[in-house]
């Protein structure tokens, strides 16, 4: 700095400390939207889990129904080993939550997991593993002898439907505890984006003012201050009073694809940006557009009326807050919407069906032996399978109608203001047939059934939580039911009588 006079010297120092505090922030923001995007990875995995462990759940009840009904040993033997397998995924799961560890993930790969830590879902798995220990007990006592002892077979049999519906609604509760703790941390990115994106702004106003004091001193300090500029990882452009660009330093020109500043000169405003569908986007010069975030500033300097503008592209910042918005509200495999969209859905659907005195139906959808599908030809064809069977019910639903995975092989579907029973029959009838048609693959060709129960509201239940339980019960009748395939919850009483 030996070349500036020295009462400027403590200009040009404020100047840098300046500059290195935009860089810094800019590094700071990069580096903590990549650690927050993990964690909130981190958080899917957790979701995807917590939902498996409600099938698992239920799988552990059917086997051992299955193992009490049976009376053939090849059928019990099956039934046996499906419960070793499925008992042993979901303690594995509820300790890898509970301490940390290894657990098979959804792929059927090993899967790293941390100790979940927040409060709330701490509590549910301390009440989970009070619920767990003497059920897990019963089933390893019953899976420790060869044979089934027809007293422990029992025991576990109570102890599953004594404990099962508490330990579901336990799963259920985790699960949308870690999806509201995955949109906490969309919110998070957010606001420490805006912050320090704030930040970064204000110290790169100050690096202007510092320039204008510096600019209007001497025409010999011109060039010291181009390189400042060019030092700074943004875009900036000085704007003439016809809006068109006066000056630009070298970044600007990389950002928008010119070989150097000089050929942005007297390029108009509107050349370089402008806005669609109320986006701001930035056009480089073969015609590529960005998304860009500009702040602008007036800049009097003798006789002339100049604006600075700042221009950032922030391209991969949106590319990253989408796919945190996927993560936390829609399937990773099928695309469709998860648990936590789907019970906002229906809290609306709820809400209009009180304005409007209308009626609403859900339907808890269960594919039949799906587990075989994986078992025989692997998870490979199972998730080809599962995404087939969401686009039959995508495409025979209306568009106010919503269909859900909430993990597994388990599906939910929500059908709005619907006139009469019959035309939900109807719907249902329709569904069944279209998942009925054959699946074709270079493998293999599948048939898939599929059982489904149905939840009116406002007749079978009046609040979200219930109707979706009631559904769920009414499935269970509908897998009785080998020629309809579907049943409504207020069946089930004329069932039990």
């Amino acid at each position: 700095m030996e070349f500036l006079p020295k009462k400027n010297q403590a200009r040009f120092r404020a100047v840098s400390i300046a500059i290195s505090a935009f860089f810094l922030l800019d590094l700071a923001l990069l580096g903590t939207t990549f650690l927050l995007s993990d964690q909130v990875k981190e958080n899917a995995i957790v979701i995807n889990l917590a939902g498996r462990q409600r099938m698992l759940s239920q799988r552990m009840v059917k086997c051992l129904l299955q193992l009490e009904r049976s009376q053939d040993d090849p059928a019990r033997q099956a039934s046996r080993q499906e419960l070793e397998l499925t008992y042993r995924l979901f303690d594995t799961t509820l300790q890898s939550f509970t301490h940390g560890g290894t657990t098979t993930g959804t792929e059927g790969l090993l899967q790293k997991v941390r100790q979940v830590s927040q409060p709330r879902a701490r509590q549910l798995l301390t009440e989970a593993e009070t619920l767990w220990s003497p059920y897990r007990s019963a089933i390893a006592d019953l899976l420790a002898d060869q044979r089934i002892d027809n007293a422990k077979l029992s025991t576990a049999v109570n102890l599953a439907l004594q404990h099962n519906p508490e330990l579901l609604n336990l799963m259920n509760q985790l699960t949308g505890n870690l999806e509201a703790n995955a949109v906490n941390k969309t919110k998070e990115v957010h606001f420490l984006q805006t912050m320090m994106l704030s930040m970064a702004l204000l110290s790169f106003l100050m690096v202007m003012l510092l320039m204008k004091s510096e600019l209007k001193r001497a025409n010999k300090q011109r060039e010291t201050l181009d390189k400042i500029i060019d030092t700074i990882n943004a875009g900036i452009l000085i704007l003439d009073e016809h809006d068109k660009v006066h000056a630009a330093n070298q970044p600007a020109a990389q950002l928008f694809g010119y070989e150097d500043r000089e050929a942005m000169l007297g390029l108009a405003r509107t050349h370089l940006l402008f806005e669609w569908d109320k986006q701001l986007l930035g056009r480089r010069k073969n015609s590529v557009t960005f998304y860009a975030a500009m702040q602008t500033a007036d800049f009097p300097l003798e006789d002339s009326q100049l604006k600075i503008v700042t221009i950032s592209d922030i391209s991969q910042q949106r590319s990253v807050e989408a796919s945190l918005n996927k993560l936390a509200y829609y399937d990773a495999l099928t695309g469709l919407p998860n648990r936590l969209l789907f019970e906002d859905r229906l809290h609306q659907g709820i809400f209009a069906c009180k304005r409007q005195g209308s009626k609403l139906a859900v339907l808890f959808v269960d594919l039949d032996k799906f587990k075989e599908v994986n078992d025989t030809f692997g998870h490979h064809i199972g998730d080809l399978l599962l995404k087939e069977i969401a686009v039959r019910l995508r495409n025979h639903l209306r568009e106010e109608d919503t269909v859900s995975r909430l993990g597994g092989d388990e599906f939910v579907i929500l059908l709005n203001s619907i006139s009469c029973i019959a035309d939900c029959e109807k719907v249902v009838r329709n569904l069944l047939t279209a998942l009925r048609a054959p699946f074709a693959t270079d493998v293999v060709t599948l048939y898939q059934e599929a059982s489904i129960g149905i939840c009116i509201y406002p007749d079978h239940a009046q609040d979200e939580e219930t109707i979706v339980n009631k559904a769920d019960q009414a499935m269970y009748l509908a897998k009785r039911d080998s020629q309809r395939h579907y049943a409504f919850f207020s069946e089930i009483d004329t069932a039990d009588a």
